[in-house]
């Protein structure tokens, strides 16, 4: 995958290692878990621009300490495990509700539900709370810090970084194509243009990309000769790698190809729409046929379901079995849900005998913190890579978490039970994402043909680049919401045959205008 993997590795390594070291030597590892969640911060928004990065963080870490407080007060003020199962399944509908209104990206909600439901299990005290709330909003903000300083020194990498994916994409599009990877292309497109149009132009490095982003965009119809697209891809490959490494990226474009393509990209910026408020989503994520009312109302029933399960099995720790629903929940459709359990359960059993293997000895305090941040930076490593894997080091982390304060944590019973509960939660979310049915599959995806079929029309009108550019961000969400509905059981997308008109008629309308954009440049 292209992308800046190391650097959010060792970001999320350096944020959770300075909270921690500084609490182990004033002596207060008691706080060292409302640190840790804290930390959480630093796992999203990891390739988004700076500017949208420093809000998204800023609401994230608002929300996790939200989180703490809410699962700490119920457990000081109630105490009792069925009232705090009941709390902390709320906790996870509304944050995965909110979470895919505003497109948190991932890990989604998921993190908030681990602080619930750490601060829920954990014995409180009133007066400790405020000290506990205040360690994890200290460690949120530290995360912000460390996430927003790369500004100063790169300031328009994330964009370097959208850019850089976008040239790969069309370059395997050129060099293979399938429809599979059209649409990997058209989005990887859009979604460069959406971030380079945001971008002020005076920035370093905005025009360059936006004439590369141009470039990307004319040529990702084809020119129906094999070896001209294999040569274009080979350009895009090297074009996009520089992209990457340099601060300032070479276009290698002449004067009168440069002048074309930045007319074009100055359209583009016209044509940029308003993006919709934080409210706006949340109205949007509401409003018939959104699947983020069932996704919410499938994590509420796998919580409550996975937290009274776990006592009655035995399994103290039930917040791991809440967490674990919940975290396959985050998937998209029930096909994303099982394939993810799958691998959530896969890899909590190797994860336990990496843990069996590492607890083998006995640990200090400062060799835990040792592995928790190792484990930290290589589970952010390879979690784009398969999920599966994270959690392989995500079990040791976890148990090596609970050892700082809770000194049986790496017992073989205590890994037992991790290794259980984490199960019994992803069976259950399975479980319930094919009983809470989906319907809005076909709704979903009939609103998003009659958009794209009117992003057609104008195009038709004469609508120009404004009229091409909106097409191709309907024709993305048609192929986007067709992939999510036809995941689900019982509830198929849209009508075959009317899906692949609008489609080839999109396409064929976009590679149009695309085609003329080529012959202006040569």
């Amino acid at each position: 995958m292209i992308g800046n993997v190391a650097v959010t590795a060792v970001r999320a390594g350096v944020c959770v290692a300075v909270p921690l070291v500084v609490l182990v030597g004033i002596d207060r590892v008691d706080l060292a878990p409302y640190a840790a969640l804290g930390c959480f911060t630093a796992l999203y928004a990891r390739d988004d621009t700076y500017a949208r990065r420093r809000r998204v963080l800023a609401l994230v870490g608002a929300t996790l300490t939200v989180s703490v407080l809410v699962g700490a007060l119920t457990r000081a003020l109630v105490g009792g495990a069925w009232v705090s199962v009941l709390v902390v399944a709320v906790v996870a509908a509304a944050v995965k509700f909110v979470s895919d209104a505003w497109d948190f990206g991932p890990p989604g909600g998921l993190m908030f539900v681990f602080a619930a439901g750490v601060s829920s299990y954990t014995p409180q005290s009133l007066g400790a709370i405020p000290v506990q709330v205040a360690v994890t909003a200290a460690a949120a903000a530290l995360c912000w810090v460390v996430a927003s300083v790369g500004v100063l020194v790169h300031p328009s990498a994330p964009e370097r970084l959208v850019v850089a994916r976008a040239l790969v994409a069309v370059a395997h599009q050129l060099r293979d194509p399938c429809l599979g990877r059209r649409g990997a292309a058209e989005a990887a497109v859009c979604r460069a243009w959406g971030v380079v149009v945001a971008a002020p132009r005076w920035r370093v490095a905005v025009p360059e990309l936006e004439v590369l982003t141009a470039r990307a965009d004319a040529a990702l119809a084809g020119s129906g000769d094999r070896v001209v697209d294999a040569r274009t891809a080979a350009e895009f490959t090297e074009l996009a790698r520089r992209c990457r490494r340099a601060r300032v990226p070479e276009v290698l474009a002449g004067e009168e190809e440069w002048a074309v393509l930045a007319a074009q990209a100055e359209r583009v910026r016209g044509a940029r729409l308003g993006a919709l408020g934080w409210g706006g989503r949340l109205g949007r994520a509401w409003r018939w046929p959104s699947a983020a009312p069932v996704s919410a109302a499938r994590v509420m029933v796998a919580a409550l379901a996975a937290g009274a399960l776990a006592p009655v099995l035995g399994v103290e720790h039930w917040y791991w079995a809440v967490v674990s629903a919940a975290s396959v929940l985050q998937a998209t459709n029930v096909s994303s849900t099982w394939h993810r359990t799958v691998q959530r359960a896969t890899g909590t059993v190797a994860g336990i005998v990496v843990a069996a293997a590492v607890f083998a000895v006995d640990h200090t305090v400062w060799s835990t913190v040792v592995l928790i941040v190792a484990c930290q930076i290589g589970a952010e490593l390879v979690v784009m890579t398969n999920y599966a894997y994270a959690i392989v080091l995500v079990t040791p982390l976890t148990l090596a978490l609970s050892s700082l304060t809770q000194p049986g944590a790496t017992t073989d019973g205590m890994v037992l039970e991790r290794l259980w509960a984490t199960v019994l939660g992803a069976v259950v979310g399975a479980v319930v994402c094919v009983v809470v049915l989906n319907r809005r599959g076909p709704a979903r995806v009939e609103a998003a043909l009659a958009v794209c079929e009117r992003a057609c029309a104008r195009v038709e009108a004469g609508g120009g680049v404004v009229a091409r550019y909106r097409l191709a961000g309907a024709l993305v969400d048609v192929w986007r919401v067709q992939e999510e509905a036809e995941g689900e059981v019982w509830s198929r997308g849209g009508e075959a045959g009317r899906v692949w008109g609008v489609e080839s008629r999109a396409r064929a309308l976009v590679d149009r205008e695309r085609v003329v954009v080529a012959v202006a440049v040569g």
